[in-house]
């Protein structure tokens, strides 16, 4: 999750999913989807992996 809200600079919010879903994505997991809170309060970044068992 990422905070968003109505204060909070743009640029900033956006420079913060993107750090988020490279440094995901150095891990291993792949970005399916996103979603913004109705009310703007939160991004949710939604990852998947395959695990071998």
């Amino acid at each position: 999750m990422v905070k968003v809200g109505f204060t909070r600079n743009p640029k900033k919010v956006f420079d913060e999913i993107d750090l988020v879903t490279a440094d995901m994505v150095r891990q291993g997991w792949a970005f399916t989807e996103g979603m913004i809170e109705d009310g703007l309060g939160y991004a949710h970044l939604f990852f998947e992996r395959d695990i071998d068992v």
